[in-house]
């Protein structure tokens, strides 16, 4: 990986973001509702919560989805052309939260609605889903693009 520099921290602070988002947005307050409503669950069926070797998992699913997203900006990649031609420095938050949203409605949404059209779920299963990892994915990339 020569020319790429990795900042871990960045990494390890982007690799939160889906647990402090979701903890968030999946509150039954905020989306958390309409979510178990779409997926058929309950607060009891839910139980008390995830249990250590759930957080231990989705911790390093986490590190793997933020490193990976490090991996998508690489240094060639900040530093080409603009639309004119013109060399542009592309290291911003703002180049990051672009990618996210582009993850999201490229990746994420064919994704989830191609499962979802198979499994019989509705929209707003969906848009559900959809809306947490575009959030998630414009906050990673937000941070690994612009904190150098």
């Amino acid at each position: 990986m020569d020319g790429i520099q990795l900042n871990w921290l960045a990494i390890i602070v982007a690799a939160l973001m889906p647990m402090v988002i979701g903890f968030i947005y999946y509150h039954p307050k905020v989306l958390g509702g309409v979510w178990m409503r779409a997926n058929g669950l309950t607060t009891e069926s839910v139980g008390t919560g995830p249990k250590p070797i759930m957080f231990l998992v989705t911790t390093v699913l986490s590190l793997m989805l933020a490193f990976w997203a490090r991996m998508q900006f690489m240094d060639v990649h900040q530093t080409s052309l603009d639309f004119n031609d013109q060399p542009k420095d592309w290291v911003t938050f703002q180049h990051g939260i672009a990618h996210g949203f582009a993850y999201g409605l490229f990746v994420i949404l064919p994704v989830f609605g191609t499962n979802a059209i198979f499994e019989k779920r509705s929209l707003s299963y969906v848009l559900v889903n959809v809306g947490y990892w575009t959030l998630t994915l414009m906050a990673v990339c937000a941070i690994v693009c612009g904190w150098r």
